[in-house]
């Protein structure tokens, strides 16, 4: 089946956020993130540098749980409602599969020393990602992706941190204390993501205006499997 081009503009959107991916039914109680064993030898960090920096497995709370499978209910454009497939990999590394009915795209991270940047990022990847050791660690930085402690003003992502606790409705559930991003692109678009220790990411919003009226394009987490 030809796989179709999202338009730029909504491009913006769904390749904002990342958290990198089915399900109790919307209400379900949230999830534990499962952390891997032996964090530390994992992420490849030391114990007291992580206490220092942001310890290894807070970063994984950023996460979806190893082998989870989200949906993200879309409203205003076709590509909006996304699936999003994590798988934990050595040396402190998590690949997320992101399918937003157009195309795959597959971002990996790398956590450690209290911040996880991107690595890896490949559209129209419909295999699955089985990289060894020695490819991992080979890997480039790209971006800085998340880091903790976080406060507003940070810039990761891409974007400005403005509030470390938000509140953000969602299909799945209401968030509290969600970490709230923002991005004004070159055209005036309005990104925002939403962050919430325990899930990572769970909602994208993008707004534009023209002339009277306002454009909007949501991405809300619906379901945990």
């Amino acid at each position: 089946m030809k796989r179709i081009w999202v338009p730029s503009v909504i491009v913006l959107l769904l390749s904002a956020c990342g958290s990198e991916p089915v399900m109790p039914e919307v209400g379900t109680p949230e999830p534990e993130t499962e952390i891997p064993e032996n964090v530390d030898q994992v992420a490849g960090t030391d114990t007291e540098a992580e206490e220092a920096d942001g310890n290894s497995a807070d970063l994984y709370a950023y996460f979806m749980e190893d082998g989870t499978t989200a949906k993200f209910k879309g409203e205003g454009n076709e590509y909006a409602a996304i699936t999003l497939q994590t798988t934990y990999l050595p040396e402190g590394h998590i690949a997320v599969y992101e399918d937003n009915g157009g195309t795959v795209i597959l971002r990996v991270y790398r956590l450690g020393d209290g911040q996880v940047e991107l690595v890896k990022e490949e559209q129209e990847f419909y295999e699955e990602y089985t990289p060894t050791k020695e490819e991992l660690q080979a890997l480039e930085p790209i971006s800085l992706y998340y880091k903790l402690p976080i406060e507003a003003g940070d810039e990761v992502k891409g974007m400005t941190v403005i509030q470390t606790d938000a509140q953000v409705e969602t299909p799945y559930r209401n968030f509290d204390q969600a970490i709230l991003l923002e991005r004004t692109s070159e055209d005036g678009a309005l990104l925002r993501s939403y962050f919430v220790e325990g899930f990572g990411e769970v909602k994208r919003e993008f707004r534009m205006t023209e002339g009277d009226e306002e454009y909007i394009v949501t991405s809300s987490l619906e379901s945990i499997q």
